[in-house]
């Protein structure tokens, strides 16, 4: 197998554990829908003291605190988790029903929700009885989390901790073990297969209690994140994944659409310096339509100019003839009127030269215009370049879209190929649910036979339950009387329990100073066993020297016996052996 046997059974342990705790909180829910003052809209405005249409942590924490029940951080956060439903961070009203409501019985839930709402002003509690149940769903809740038996953990905390303690334990493993059948998900029929292997026998209606806690999405199956979050405690990281992947789907449609703005910013530039080009060569064209229309007007202008001018001259010129005619009549008019032929003269001259001065200034006219005209032209064939960019513009966008065509249809290719292998694998799929559908029609044939029974089970514990609930209220009174005479019973205790410990700590001290006396005349002692030890073996050493020292002297006193033996072999010329 993929885990270790103690592995399983702790795994099975914190599945009952689940399943336990989660069948406890459904009879309080049922206990509360019960209350004919319960009507959820109107609790939901008790708890949201602010009316902002969600709930905190601390909401949670001050309605507990108001019915004496005082909980740890930790205990309130996973109280939030456990309501907030969708997991966004927030409970709204459609997860605060989701959470209270009872989930077995229908019947209950339906009564609840048709209930009418009543006013409930800022900072007013609810009827006794429904304060009561609402604050024993919570501390249900609390103490599945974590709630200490004698001798046994009952803790969905502590189990977590210990299965996740093990040394070859991962999740990958847990989920392979229950699916052994290779799924890739979680039934109701492997998890019971799983637990019947490890010894543990739960009913239909525990296995459907663990479903609700863990299966979120309420598809029947578990998959391998929803199993991951049951076993191993990581909401805010599947909560914190969730989000940043729904902000990664955001940041790419910004993305997406930043970039056809973009394109479409671009497409709708060049359209508008095109609009301006062509406005411009239009207004172009315009001018120098209305220089050719200034030039024949002006050319019209001369020809009348020079056909009056004309006139004028012959008109001059037949009073001229009939003054010399009557020359005779008046020689006065003659010399006038040569008078006034030299000053018609001069003004011809005049002419003569206003005209040279007309023409130079057409010539000059003319190389303007000639001038303006290289530039047009010069405009022109720009436009005739721009206008060939757009040709080219053109050509290349139809190549493009021939290659995303190209494109198109490589991936429709694709497409058809995955969808083929898809058609596959559906065709498998259908095989398997034809034999699943054949299992869930016997299952269907056992639920309703099941439900059956459980309205007859539900029944008979409404009965138990108002029995219980009359227990309760007799218990909890005979609770406070003895809460009362435990608390006297235990300041009693408390006073003989000080007075002990202030009698044990004098014990401690006098023993402490017994203890502190016994080692220091054990170290006393270790002290002159030391000190005999050393003199022993200084003695020994003493001994020894003054045997070596003895044995040096006498070896000494031999040499000298034999040096004085040798002199007097000497003097005497006695030889003498050396021995």
């Amino acid at each position: 197998m993929y885990l270790s046997q103690k592995t399983q059974l702790r795994l099975a342990n914190l599945i009952t554990i689940i399943a336990e705790g989660e069948k406890k909180t459904e009879i309080f829910r049922q206990v509360l829908a019960e209350q004919k003052m319960f009507e959820p809209y109107t609790t939901f405005k008790r708890l949201d003291q602010l009316r902002t249409g969600e709930l905190t942590v601390s909401d949670l924490v001050d309605f507990l605190m108001d019915n004496k029940i005082t909980v740890s951080k930790a205990q309130a956060d996973y109280l939030f988790q456990k309501l907030d439903q969708n997991r966004d961070g927030k409970i709204t009203y459609p997860d605060f029903v989701k959470a209270i409501l009872p989930k077995e019985d229908s019947r209950l839930r339906q009564i609840a929700t048709l209930r009418d709402s009543y006013a409930l002003e800022i900072n007013m509690l609810l009827p006794t009885e429904v304060e009561w149940g609402l604050s024993k769903v919570f501390y249900q809740e609390v103490q599945n989390y974590k709630y200490f038996h004698s001798f046994e953990i009952s803790s969905i905390a502590t189990a977590q901790e210990i299965l996740t303690g093990s040394a070859d334990f991962t999740s990958l493993d847990a989920f392979r073990c229950i699916d052994q059948t290779l799924l890739g998900y979680i039934t109701i029929e492997t998890l019971s297969e799983f637990l019947k292997q490890n010894g543990v026998r739960l009913s239909f209606d525990d296995l459907l209690a663990f479903f609700r806690v863990v299966d979120k999405d309420s598809d029947g199956k578990i998959n391998y994140s929803e199993l991951l979050e049951a076993i191993i405690f990581t909401s805010d990281y599947f909560q914190q994944e969730r989000q940043i992947v729904s902000e990664l789907r955001k940041s790419r449609e910004r993305i997406i659409q930043l970039e056809k703005e973009k394109e479409e910013n671009d497409v709708l530039k060049r359209s508008r310096e095109r609009i301006e080009e062509l406005k411009k060569s239009r207004e172009y064209l315009e001018q120098l339509e209305e220089l050719k229309r200034s030039r024949e007007k002006i050319e019209q202008l001369e020809e009348l100019r020079q056909s009056r001018e004309r006139l004028q001259d012959l008109k001059k010129s037949r009073e001229v003839q009939e003054a010399l005619k009557n020359s005779g009549e008046k020689i006065q008019d003659l010399q006038k009127s040569r008078e006034r032929l030299e000053e018609l003269k001069k003004s011809r001259e005049r002419l003569n030269q206003l005209e040279e001065l007309r023409k130079s200034r057409q010539q000059m006219e003319e190389l303007e215009e000639l001038k303006k005209s290289r530039e047009r032209q010069a405009q022109i064939d720009e436009l005739k370049k721009s206008r060939e960019r757009l040709e080219d513009l053109r050509k290349s966008r139809e190549t493009l879209q021939q290659l995303e065509q190209e494109r198109k249809n490589h991936e429709k290719i694709d497409e058809q190929k995955k969808s083929r292998e898809r058609i596959e694998e559906l065709q498998k799929q259908r095989k398997r649910i034809e034999e699943l559908r054949t299992y869930q029609e016997a299952l269907e044939f056992q639920k309703k036979e099941r439900e059956e029974l459980d309205l007859k089970r539900s029944q008979e514990r409404l009965s138990e339950l108002k029995k219980s609930r009359e227990r309760l209220d007799q218990i909890e009174a005979l609770r406070k009387s003895r809460e009362q005479e435990k608390t006297l019973s235990d300041m009693k205790q408390s006073r003989e329990k000080i007075e002990q410990l202030r009698e044990s700590e004098l014990r401690i001290q006098q023993l402490e100073n017994q203890r502190r006396s016994i080692e220091r005349s054990r170290e006393l002692e270790k002290i002159e066993r030391d000190l005999e030890y050393e003199r022993q073996r200084s003695q020994e050493r003493i001994q020894r020297l003054e045997l070596e020292a003895e044995i040096e002297r006498k070896q000494r006193e031999r040499v000298l016996d034999d040096e004085i033996n040798f002199v007097q072999s000497r003097i005497y010329d006695t030889p003498k052996r050396r021995y």
